[in-house]
C-alpha cells in the first residue's frame, strides 16, 4: 500500500467539510470520503508502497517537531477533470504551505513521490469526492459553501491506504497570531467557484 504525508483541519474547517462529504453521499453522488473513514486533510505527499518506512517516518518527526500550525482558508471549489472528476474544496495558496510542502518532499530524496506532488506540481486541496456528473455534485454543495469556515491545518500525520492505517502523527506548534486567526475562523467566507484544470489527487 502507498504511504502518504497529511496535514489535518482542525475542528472548525474540518465540520462544514464532513458536512459536505454527508451531503454527497445522501444526495447519491459519492459516499467515498465517508467509507475512507479518514478526516479532512491537505495531502502533502504520496510516496509508492517500496518507499523506505524509516526516512519517511523520520521526516514527518523531524518537521513534526519544527512546524507551526498553518492557517487554512477556503476560497472555492474546484474539478480535477477525468473519468471520473474529482470535486475539491480549494484553500488559499499561500507560501508557507508551498515551502513546507517542498521542504517535505525534498528531505526524503530515496523515496521519489508521486509525479503531481513534486514541488511546483502540486494543488493544494481538500477532497470531497469523485463523480462522473460533477455539475450535479456542484448543486448540491453550493448551498452548504455558506457554512465553510476558516481554522488551521494543525496535525502531521504518515498513513499508508487504502484503508487507511496511522503511522506517526504529530500536533503542530501554535502559529504567530493563532489567536487572531481563530477569531477569524468564525467568520463566514464568501462563495467563490473554481474550476481547476489540474491533476488528480
Amino acid at each position: 500500500m502507498p504511504f502518504a504525508a497529511t496535514l489535518l483541519l482542525d475542528d472548525a474547517a474540518a465540520a462544514p467539510i464532513s458536512a459536505m462529504w454527508r451531503a454527497l453521499a445522501e444526495g447519491g453522488v459519492d459516499d467515498d470520503r465517508l467509507r475512507l473513514g479518514y478526516p479532512p486533510h491537505v495531502t502533502l505527499a504520496v510516496w509508492p508502497e517500496e518507499a523506505p518506512v524509516e526516512s519517511l517516518v523520520a521526516a514527518v518527526e523531524r518537521f513534526g517537531a519544527a512546524w507551526d500550525a498553518l492557517p487554512f482558508a477556503p476560497a472555492g471549489f474546484g474539478v480535477f477533470p477525468g473519468a471520473p472528476a474529482v470535486l475539491w474544496v480549494a484553500p488559499v495558496v499561500t507560501g508557507a504551505t508551498l515551502a513546507r510542502q517542498a521542504e517535505l518532499v525534498e528531505a526524503v530524496p530515496d523515496a521519489p513521490c508521486h509525479p503531481l506532488y513534486r514541488p511546483g506540481q502540486w494543488v493544494p486541496h481538500v477532497t470531497l469526492g469523485q463523480t462522473a456528473f460533477p455539475g450535479r455534485a456542484l448543486e448540491v454543495l453550493a448551498p452548504l459553501w455558506r457554512e465553510a469556515r476558516s481554522g488551521r491545518l494543525h496535525r502531521i500525520e504518515l498513513v499508508r491506504f487504502r484503508p487507511v492505517s496511522v503511522l506517526r502523527g504529530l500536533p503542530l506548534g501554535r502559529a504567530p497570531g493563532d489567536v487572531e486567526a481563530a477569531s477569524r475562523g468564525r467568520k463566514k467566507v464568501r462563495l467563490r467557484h473554481a474550476s481547476e484544470c489540474a491533476r488528480p489527487p
